[in-house]
C-alpha cells in the first residue's frame, strides 16, 4: 500500500490584509493544520472548508466568523499530491456547502495540452510570418556580409582546378545572362569544399558551394547546370537568408519565454555562423526546383542532365542508408546528404519531368562542344 504524503509547504492568506505566511501544512483524518512560526498552530475541521473553484484545486477557502465579521482564509499549496492527499483522507468530508471538490482534472488536462500545442505553433509559425515579413527590407549588402561570414568557416579550395571551376563558373554566367528582368544584384560565385559528401549550398549573398563528392558524381556539364540552376534560385529568391532569419527569430522566442535575454543576443550571433540555419523548408526547395528548371530551359541547356543528376542523387542517398533489398523509394527513407535538406525525391522528379515534357520534342546541343567532361572531373 503507498503511504501519501501527509506534510506539505503552503502560503496562509489570514483574509485581514494581502500578506502572505509561510506555514507547514499537516493532513490528519479530521482536520489540516497550518503551523506558521511563532504561532498557535490553525486548525481547520474538513467539515468547514471547501475549494476555491475559482481559482485551481490548490487553494482551499476557510470561512471565519469573528467579532470583526465573516471573513475568507485562504490555503495555497502548490503540489499535486496535496490535492490527492486530501481526498484521499477526508473524501466526504469536504466542503461546508456539502458540495465536493468540482475541480475536472480531465479539463485542466486538456487545457494544459492545448497550451502547449498552441506555444507549440506559435514558435513555430510567429518566425516564419516575421522572416518573411523582414526578408525583404535586409539590404543586400548584410545578405553579402553574412555569406561571406559563413564561408569563411568552409576549408573551400583556394586553389581549384582551373578547368574544372571554369566550367562551374561559366556554367552560372550562362545561367545569369538567361535571367529576365532586372539583373541580380548578387556576384554568384561558385567554390569547391574539398569532401566526399554528395551536396551543395547555396549562402546569402551570392556564394555557391559545390561539395567535391557531387563533381565525383556528376558525368556532364548539363548534369552540374541542374544543381547549379536549383542553387541560383535559392539565392535570387533569398531562401537562404529567409531561413536564417527563421531560426534566429525561433531561438529567440523561445530563449525569451524561458527568460534568459543574455542567451538572446549570444545567439544571434552564433546562428549567423552555423550551417543548420539555412535549413529551407519544402515549400522553399519545391519552388527553387521549379525556378531552376525554367532557368534551365531558358538558357538552352538540356533539361534531361537536372533530371538524370537528380535521379543519381537520390540513389546514393539510398544506398548510404543501406535500404533493405526490394524496398521502394518513398518521403519516409529519403533523407540523407543532398535529399536531406530537398523535398521528396519522388515527387521532386515526377514535378521536374512534367516541366521537361513541355520541351519534348526540342533538340539539345552541348552546353560546352568541345569539353569532355569525365576526362577533366576530380578523381579521373
Amino acid at each position: 500500500m503507498t503511504v501519501r504524503k501527509l506534510q506539505f509547504a503552503g502560503a496562509f492568506f489570514d483574509g485581514r490584509s494581502a500578506e502572505k505566511y509561510l506555514v507547514d501544512v499537516e493532513l490528519t483524518p479530521q482536520e489540516i493544520i497550518l503551523q506558521r512560526t511563532g504561532h498557535e498552530p490553525v486548525r481547520w475541521a474538513y467539515s468547514h472548508l471547501r475549494w476555491a473553484p475559482e481559482t485551481s484545486p490548490f487553494h482551499i477557502e476557510h470561512r471565519v466568523d469573528d467579532k470583526n465579521g465573516e471573513r475568507l482564509e485562504t490555503l495555497v499549496v502548490e503540489d499535486l499530491d496535496f490535492y490527492e492527499s486530501v481526498l484521499k483522507i477526508a473524501p466526504t468530508r469536504f466542503s461546508a456547502t456539502g458540495k465536493g471538490p468540482n475541480f475536472n482534472w480531465k479539463l485542466y488536462s486538456a487545457g494544459i495540452l492545448v497550451l502547449i500545442f498552441s506555444a507549440y505553433v506559435f514558435i513555430k509559425t510567429v518566425p516564419s510570418f516575421l522572416a518573411d515579413q523582414m526578408v525583404e527590407k535586409i539590404p543586400i549588402e548584410w545578405e553579402v556580409t553574412v555569406g561571406q561570414t559563413i564561408l569563411k568557416m568552409f576549408p573551400v579550395v583556394q586553389k581549384p582546378d582551373q578547368e574544372v571551376i571554369k566550367v562551374l563558373q561559366d556554367t552560372v554566367d550562362i545561367l545569369k545572362q538567361s535571367l529576365q528582368g532586372t539583373p541580380p544584384p548578387y556576384d554568384l560565385k561558385v567554390y569547391i569544399l574539398p569532401v566526399k559528401q554528395v551536396n551543395a549550398l547555396a549562402l546569402p549573398g551570392g556564394p555557391i558551394v559545390i561539395f567535391e563528392g557531387l563533381l565525383y558524381k556528376a558525368e556532364s556539364p548539363e548534369e552540374l547546370a541542374g544543381v547549379l540552376a536549383h542553387e541560383i534560385q535559392h539565392i535570387l529568391l533569398r531562401h537562404s537568408t529567409r531561413g536564417i532569419l527563421r531560426n534566429m527569430a525561433e531561438s529567440m522566442l523561445v530563449t525569451i519565454f524561458l527568460g534568459d535575454m543574455n542567451s538572446v543576443m549570444e545567439g544571434i550571433v552564433q546562428l549567423a555562423g552555423q550551417l543548420e540555419t539555412l535549413g529551407l523548408s519544402r515549400e522553399m526547395e519545391a519552388e527553387a526546383d521549379q525556378k531552376g528548371m525554367e532557368l534551365i530551359l531558358a538558357a538552352n541547356i538540356d533539361p534531361h542532365g537536372m533530371i538524370r543528376i537528380f535521379k543519381k542523387l537520390m540513389q546514393e542517398d539510398f544506398s548510404q542508408k543501406k535500404l533493405p533489398k526490394g524496398k521502394p523509394v518513398s518521403e519516409e527513407n529519403d533523407l540523407s546528404s543532398y535529399f536531406s535538406t530537398h523535398p521528396s525525391g519522388q515527387n521532386r522528379l515526377a514535378r521536374l519531368e512534367k516541366q521537361m515534357n513541355s520541351h519534348a520534342n526540342k533538340t539539345w546541343t552541348p552546353l560546352f562542344p568541345n569539353l569532355d567532361w569525365n576526362e577533366i572531373k576530380p578523381g579521373n
